[in-house]
């Protein structure tokens, strides 16, 4: 269980419509992607062991960098793209399903999120900015259903962000997020493009889990 005193921090909408996200299937995981890390495994392994930015500018495959609180960072490869949002793969059994650049699933992890309610929206929506939003989470390991979070968004100013493969124009959205339940609040944030797509993010997503950091290395097509 959630101990009360500790701190929470998630995003999600809840309008008019409302969606909910069908669980990870890991057993649909396409065979080629899992051959893929096969042949490249040597770079999955985090920049501990040096990943090398030309090798992973050469991997066929929509790809991004992950770090998890302090770990070394690792690669994750894009397995299918729906409706729901991207599936992300990494070598070592995690899986992150992305919306619109929030984390709305993980499957893997010491903590998982399984279910994010929430509608849709766009990052150059004004209306986005200076409301109180109200979405629902729920985990399991341990099992932990419709945490009511409440989600503030700030549209700061537009910064030069230095990527892996050159730097950026961005505008720096923060989201803070707070819900009573548990005590729990944080700021997670989101650098976005023109065209509303996130190349940058540190989110917390788990009150269990330290705050998940990722960077595009190859955008979805």
């Amino acid at each position: 269980m959630y101990s009360n005193n500790m701190k929470v921090t998630l995003c999600i909408f809840i309008s008019l419509s409302l969606y909910s996200c069908a669980a990870i299937d890991t057993s649909k995981v396409a065979p080629g992607y899992k051959e893929a890390f096969t042949s490249i495994k040597q770079l999955i392994v985090g920049f501990e062991n040096n990943i090398e930015p030309e090798v992973i500018k050469n991997i066929p495959y929509a790809s991004m960098l992950v770090k998890i609180g302090k770990g070394p960072w690792g690669l994750m490869i894009l397995e299918k793209a729906s409706e729901e949002g991207d599936l992300w793969v990494s070598a070592d059994g995690v899986y992150f399903l992305i919306n619109n650049g929030r984390i709305i699933q993980t499957h893997g992890l010491n903590n998982n999120l399984k279910e994010r309610l929430s509608s849709s929206f766009a990052w150059n929506d004004k209306a986005l900015f200076g409301n109180e939003y109200t979405s629902y989470h729920s985990y399991s390991l341990p099992s932990l259903n419709n945490l009511k979070v409440l989600s503030s968004y700030f549209e700061k100013e537009e910064v030069r962000v230095d990527l892996i493969f050159g730097t950026k124009k961005l505008r720096l959205i923060e989201e803070e997020i707070y819900s009573s339940e548990i005590g729990w609040n944080e700021k997670n944030l989101y650098w976005v493009d023109k065209s509303n797509f996130v190349w940058k993010s540190s989110q917390n997503i788990s009150p269990r889990l330290p705050t998940i950091h990722f960077e595009v290395t190859k955008k979805p097509r």
